[in-house]
């Protein structure tokens, strides 16, 4: 589990709460039995399965819900995309968290069953991080794209890769847009989950890491200390030339180059707790915690400024 202040708040809240289960009487300790619940909207119990590379925003998320419907319960388990995608085409699944929608062929999957809902909550950027000590500051993602088609790349003058896994979104935006299904070996690894890519690049002046930017925005306590010594490259933009930072601001305008959307997948066919979440996310309240993360929100929320006559 991804664990930072915040979600440490949450989580005492959430244990002061479940103090009140047990209560004392006569020097006898009366434990409640747990009594199911319905599946609705803000109540019942689901197992919902993020992608790794997002996991941080969701989580956040969740944990409020959470805390604001306590008859609720998210069960959330972190699974690479390709895992994810095969669950959800066996019906092994039936709520994900994936930072992209279905293509037109995946679609067919669902045909004669339940068809999906997409929810689009947020807006995501893949990000390359280096070593501060790293020669550049920004990066050619035309040159990237045709290094990954090479057989042989020169990394003492180009720099390496580091992915988080091979089945990640992350790694196979990069097969998607190249029609490579396998990279140089000596310019793209794979290593287990964002976590071990950052801390791999802080001690490895020559490597890239590409990682989702939410994990950069809400990082937990054990790579915290490592962001000072970590920068993140600007990216060409192929149409104009430039080179743009992910800020929120060019993420939402669509100079950053490489975007992606974060969408909740809902294969419940009814109105239960899925829903209940997504349009929580997809919300006002959802929505003002995806912009203070860093990302875009769906939605931009309305600031609310008070005017007062006098100081």
């Amino acid at each position: 589990m991804r664990i930072n202040k915040k979600t440490q708040v949450l989580m005492l809240s959430a244990l002061l709460l479940g103090s009140v289960v047990g209560c004392k009487k006569n020097d006898k300790v009366v434990v409640q039995e747990e009594i199911p619940v319905d599946d609705t909207p803000v109540s019942g119990h689901i197992e919902m399965l993020v992608e790794e590379s997002i996991f941080p925003i969701v989580e956040d998320v969740a944990n409020v819900f959470k805390y604001e419907y306590s008859r609720t319960k998210i069960d959330l388990k972190v699974k690479s995309e390709q895992e994810i995608l095969q669950l959800l085409f066996k019906d092994s699944l039936r709520v994900a968290v994936l930072p992209r929608e279905f293509t037109a062929k995946e679609m067919q999957f669902f045909e004669g069953r339940v068809t999906p809902k997409i929810t689009h909550f947020a807006t995501d950027a893949i990000v390359f991080v280096v070593n501060k000590n790293y020669k550049d500051s920004v990066l050619d993602i035309d040159k990237v794209v045709s290094n990954l088609k090479k057989k042989e790349v020169d990394v003492q003058k180009e720099g390496f890769l580091v992915f988080d896994n091979y089945a990640s979104n992350v790694s196979s935006t990069f097969r998607n847009t190249t029609g490579e299904n396998s990279f140089p070996k000596e310019y793209a690894y794979y290593l287990g989950n964002t976590n071990e890519v950052i801390k791999y690049i802080d001690s490895n002046p020559n490597a890239i890491g590409v990682i989702g930017l939410n994990w950069l925005s809400q990082s937990d306590n054990s790579i915290e200390s490592i962001k000072k010594d970590l920068k993140v490259l600007a990216v060409k933009n192929s149409k104009d030339g430039k080179y743009y930072k992910p800020s929120q601001n060019n993420i939402a305008e669509g100079t950053y180059p490489l975007t992606r959307k974060l969408c909740v997948i809902d294969l419940q066919g009814k109105s239960g707790l899925g829903v209940g979440f997504a349009s929580y996310i997809a919300g006002y309240k959802g929505q003002r915690i995806v912009l203070k993360s860093g990302l875009v929100p769906f939605k931009i929320p309305p600031r609310e400024i008070q005017v007062r006559k006098e100081l």
